[in-house]
């Protein structure tokens, strides 16, 4: 069984799917492991590193495929992937974007190529295999920080009042870092059982999403971070245009979920975008990104036991 790991060719994307080291474990596994030249350079791991590991270099993406029956990446590739030489029984593993690439997913079913999306493996799956977990939460810290950061270009001076929609993941870790810093923090989540952890990771209050219309009306709240989300599923709408207008000039949204459909009506997929009556709202699907190395190491320790999986 080969094992390949192709080089990221979406924009500003510095991962890798795995790393030297869980090459190494591969290979003692008894996988071979191909890898595309410079896959791991983002995140600091030169092509020596991965040759010392075991693995065998090739020098373009359609190697990888030709070779791999188990191709991994982080992001799917931009290329059109039916041009690669694809056969049936191939498994392509990494986040599939499966909301917005349902079609070409499809097609590839169609020829027997199978695509394991991270994004539908259950959370009860076990850590060693929930790359979506180990993202959301690096993804929810940097989406806060991005958050203060859009908040000091608009010259915010009081203290910040952040509004974390939904207690997964990213949203908890969104809310630690906002405690962390001394926000006032409101918690909104779907189950009333979320509360006690939401309570726990900084939130000074937990709210039902039924709740927001009336919070946003009678509260100034600063930032916004979005972070409800159903695996596998489309995002749910929390925030129409009146909760928008509800919002004080300046105010800032980060939704995490846009490539789901988004928790905001206005958010724009890889855009930041200032509305009408003052109000920030941003996206990017590849926060995790700027931590390359932590964030490589998570991923490919989920990708290499998703390998594992299959072959065991």
């Amino acid at each position: 069984m080969i094992a390949g790991v192709l080089r990221e060719t979406v924009a500003d994307e510095r991962r890798v799917a795995v790393t030297p080291a869980d090459v190494r474990r591969l290979v003692a596994a008894g996988l071979a492991v191909v890898v595309e030249t410079s896959a791991g350079a983002g995140a600091g791991f030169d092509d020596r590193s991965y040759e010392c590991a075991g693995a065998r270099l090739v020098s373009d993406p359609a190697t990888v495929f030709r070779l791999a029956d188990l191709v991994t990446w982080v992001k799917p590739p931009i290329y059109e992937l039916e041009s690669m030489p694809l056969r049936p029984g191939q498994v392509l593993i990494g986040f599939q974007d499966p909301i917005a690439r349902a079609e070409p997913i499809t097609r590839l079913h169609g020829r027997s190529v199978e695509s394991v999306a991270f994004e539908q493996v259950p959370a009860d799956s076990g850590a060693d295999i929930d790359a979506l977990s180990a993202m959301s939460r690096i993804a929810g810290e940097i989406a806060y920080e991005e958050g203060q950061q859009l908040l000091t270009a608009n010259e915010h001076v009081r203290p910040v009042r952040t509004l974390v929609l939904g207690c997964g993941h990213a949203g908890l870790a969104a809310l630690t870092a906002a405690a962390r810093r001394g926000d006032e923090t409101v918690a909104v989540g779907h189950r009333v059982e979320q509360r006690d952890q939401a309570i726990r990771h900084g939130a000074g209050r937990f709210l039902l999403d039924p709740a927001i219309p009336a919070l946003l009306a009678e509260e100034q709240i600063d930032l916004v971070i979005c972070a409800a989300v159903r695996r596998g599923l489309p995002a749910p709408v929390l925030l129409g245009a009146p909760e928008l207008a509800s919002l004080r000039p300046g105010a800032v949204v980060v939704d995490l979920v846009g490539k789901a459909g988004g928790n905001c009506v206005a958010t724009v997929v890889h855009a930041t975008v200032r509305l009408p009556g003052g109000v920030t709202v941003t996206h990017r699907s590849n926060y995790p990104s700027r931590r390359p190395v932590t964030a490589s190491h998570a991923y490919s320790a989920a990708v290499t036991a998703m390998l594992l999986s299959r072959c065991g």
